[in-house]
């Protein structure tokens, strides 16, 4: 298994709240975009990747179970130090990540960056959490008017908001030669996920791809963070 990421502050911010961390050996793949100032949203995710990172020493034997767990754990730890630290009161983070095993991969998910999984064709393997991604989910909105939504940033669930976080966890099959992608929506906000397929599928090697992705963003502006790991199964 082959694997590459970048994490990028973008135009407009002054700092990176993204995080992100690749191991490629044991298959583990994370990230996580924070929110709360006074780098707030800096230390949520960084703390959110480490406490996951940390919680996946053993994750094989019962892999939905120690991907929930250590995501939970993350939760705990975001909220602990948030009580602790008024000037950190209120920060909170997305997380996003995957554990690869052999036929199939784990997938735990909270907030509104994404995971992917792309071959022939490409299938979103998370669910938007945010006011939009709801809409979209219950069929009123179109995937369309959800990228332009004006509540489409308002988060409904993320780590550090609340001490029972609902975490998706799912497990999902993969072949060899398939690409997992996982991204904060600094790319998403501003690439579709047709282009993402596409750019994936014809770019060639793995950091060409998330290069070329990363100079999409910029190329639109980079409003925000981005952050982008890509992995050949």
């Amino acid at each position: 298994m082959k694997a590459y990421g970048v994490s990028r502050r973008g135009l407009l911010r002054t700092n990176n709240e993204d995080c992100f961390y690749a191991d490629e050996s044991r298959g583990i793949f994370i990230v996580a975009d924070g929110m709360g100032g006074h780098a707030g949203g800096e230390v949520a995710s960084r703390l959110a990747v480490e406490t996951v990172k940390e919680g996946l020493a053993d994750f094989h034997r019962d892999p939905e179970r120690a991907v929930e767990t250590a995501i939970m754990s993350a939760n705990a730890a975001v909220l602990t130090k948030a009580a602790a630290v008024p000037a950190l009161a209120g920060m909170g983070t997305t997380l996003t990540m995957a554990v690869v095993l052999p036929g199939f991969l784990v997938t735990g998910h909270i907030g509104d960056s994404q995971a992917y999984l792309i071959g022939s064709e490409g299938r979103c393997l998370t669910s938007d959490h945010s006011v939009s991604g709801m809409l979209l989910a219950a069929g009123k909105i179109t995937a369309a008017e959800a990228r332009l939504h004006p509540q489409r940033h308002i988060l409904t669930r993320a780590l550090g908001i609340d001490e029972h976080a609902e975490v998706e966890v799912l497990r999902h099959s993969w072949s060899p030669g398939q690409r997992l992608l996982l991204c904060t929506d600094g790319l998403t906000e501003v690439v579709t996920a047709r282009e993402i397929f596409s750019v994936v599928r014809e770019a060639g090697a793995i950091k060409n791809a998330v290069d070329a992705l990363v100079d999409m963003v910029y190329q639109r502006g980079a409003p925000d963070n981005v952050t982008v790991i890509l992995a050949e199964l």
